[in-house]
């Protein structure tokens, strides 16, 4: 195993978690996002699971705290829509809050959890990236995505930077401890 490949089996474990995916796990062109599991090749990742065996903090490094939200998002629109439709058998109306107000949540359910386990059955670019960083004609449509994000985010640091280009007047930069 060489240096390339440890550095990134590691970058691609912690860093397609979901604040991070659309900074490198996302695809410029599909948009497809890679969550921790994804990246890992499977569906969940579980405390108890090989992974992570029982240690809190390694299933956190590991992403663990994605799957357990997205999970948990899906039974809380299930809780809910049951919970609607008690209540509104209770008083007779319709069920219509049911499914009016189980919108959101099943948003959340979508983006989180369905659509990530759709993309899990053709995930498999980390191992095409560490081999195309040791070996120049296995490149991919995905580190040639990779190398695109790069680009743009660097074309994109000067106008993501106003601040660098401001001039101020004197009298308005601070000047120590003097008043």
């Amino acid at each position: 195993m060489t240096i390339q490949s440890i550095f990134f089996g590691v970058k691609e474990r912690y860093t397609h978690g979901l604040a991070s995916s659309y900074l490198e796990g996302c695809n410029f062109l599909t948009a497809a996002v890679s969550t921790p599991a994804n990246s890992l090749a499977h569906s969940l990742l579980l405390l108890w699971g090989p992974e992570a065996q029982g240690d809190f903090t390694r299933w956190c490094q590991l992403g663990g705290l994605w799957t357990f939200v997205a999970l948990h998002g899906a039974f809380a629109l299930i809780g809910f829509m049951l919970r609607q439709f008690e209540l509104a058998r209770s008083v007779q109306l319709r069920p219509y809050n049911a499914i009016a107000f189980s919108g959101p949540i099943a948003v959340f359910v979508s983006v989180f959890l369905i659509y990530p386990l759709g993309q899990s059955g053709w995930f498999f670019a980390p191992s095409f990236e560490i081999r195309a960083a040791e070996d120049p004609e296995f490149e991919t449509f995905y580190t040639k995505n990779i190398l695109l994000n790069e680009g743009i985010r660097a074309w994109m640091a000067a106008q993501d930077q106003p601040h660098e280009n401001l001039i101020f007047p004197e009298e308005v930069l601070p000047r120590g401890n003097a008043l």
